[in-house]
């Protein structure tokens, strides 16, 4: 007979613990989809709907469920890692309804994130830089700019509104955006088509990008007269998304596809974001909930690199000559010691 010594049980309560842990914040995470959805609802529906008919102050309301957009996101995020519930059906149905309401399909941002994971800092994740055999600065500087300010989440609402087309057409884009012989590329190229073809999954797609356009569509019928308010929210929506996409590898090196910043923010703003600003260590454990980052940082003895916010602002300084990105740029930003 195998005697359980201190050791063992005290792994075992480590682990009840753990599994208390995780039902605890998976509440957490239920609620918070609650109030995403009753904020982006009444956002699209309910105040066009009651409110403004009454009195067109109540628009500025939009101003902080939009400012709310990070946090939002990172709880999507949550579903794209499979952490927002034990159940799968569970974080299935979850991640399809936050996609919506953010305007895109579930299938296609885990996918395009997935991607990011498995093939970081690949030729075509690398908007922060350019080449200059390739294009002159000026015009990298412009197209980057766009991408930042919004390129990017208006590629996450077209590329399901794309899916609509026949399934040959879908293809034949998937090719040309995923065309070249990088090991990378074709990697993902084949992944994209293989979820891309599939017809269940494209249905799914399909039925995504109908849901998501008609409650676009719903919401301009009711702001009428007052759709610039609605155009000012979707359109700083996009804006929060697409300027901290990627700002934990803004100017990172392209031959470490393993490296990501930790960012500093102050707590209350850590929160909102449920934790993504410690980059590094989710990059390191991608399936690590977001409860857990913290305490995972503090026993991998890592740092801060930077504040979340200079970074931020720092990408608006334009694209990096892609062939100056080498592995001793991780260690030019600031650096913060872990509280």
């Amino acid at each position: 007979m195998v005697k359980c010594g201190r050791g063992s049980g005290n792994a075992a309560g480590r682990f009840v613990a753990r599994g208390a842990d995780a039902a605890h914040y998976q509440g957490i995470n239920q609620i918070l989809l609650g109030t995403m959805a009753a904020l982006t609802g009444g956002a699209l529906i309910l105040l066009p709907a009651l409110l403004l008919p009454v009195d067109p102050r109540w628009g500025w309301l939009l101003v902080p469920i939009a400012l709310l957009t990070n946090g939002f996101w990172a709880l999507h995020h949550e579903a794209i890692h499979n952490g927002f519930h034990d159940d799968p059906r569970v974080n299935r149905f979850a991640g399809r309804l936050m996609a919506i309401l953010l305007g895109s399909s579930f299938a296609v941002l885990r996918f395009g994130h997935l991607m990011h994971h498995r093939h970081n800092r690949n030729p075509i994740d690398r908007p922060d830089t350019y080449d200059p055999a390739q294009a002159p600065r000026l015009r990298a500087r412009l197209g980057f700019l766009f991408n930042l300010t919004c390129g990017l989440y208006l590629v996450e609402v077209a590329v399901p509104l794309v899916c609509l087309l026949p399934r040959r057409v879908v293809g034949r884009i998937v090719e040309r955006v995923y065309r070249g012989e990088d090991a990378a590329l074709c990697a993902i190229r084949q992944s994209a088509l293989r979820l891309f073809l599939d017809r269940r999954k494209l249905a799914t797609i399909r039925a995504d990008a109908l849901m998501a356009s008609g409650l676009v569509a719903v919401s301009a019928l009711l702001f009428g007269e007052h759709w610039p308010m609605l155009a000012a929210f979707l359109l700083a929506r996009g804006a929060l998304i697409s300027v901290f996409d990627n700002v934990y590898h803004f100017a990172t090196p392209i031959d470490r596809p393993d490296y990501a910043r930790n960012l500093w923010l102050p707590a209350p703003l850590r929160l909102l974001v449920l934790n993504m600003n410690l980059h590094r260590v989710h990059h390191a454990r991608p399936g690590l909930p977001w409860w857990d980052l913290p305490r995972e940082m503090r026993a991998r003895g890592d740092r801060f690199d930077a504040n979340l916010l200079r970074q931020a602002l720092a990408q608006f300084a334009g694209p990096v000559a892609v062939d100056t990105l080498v592995s001793a740029a991780a260690d030019r930003p600031e650096t913060r010691e872990a509280a």
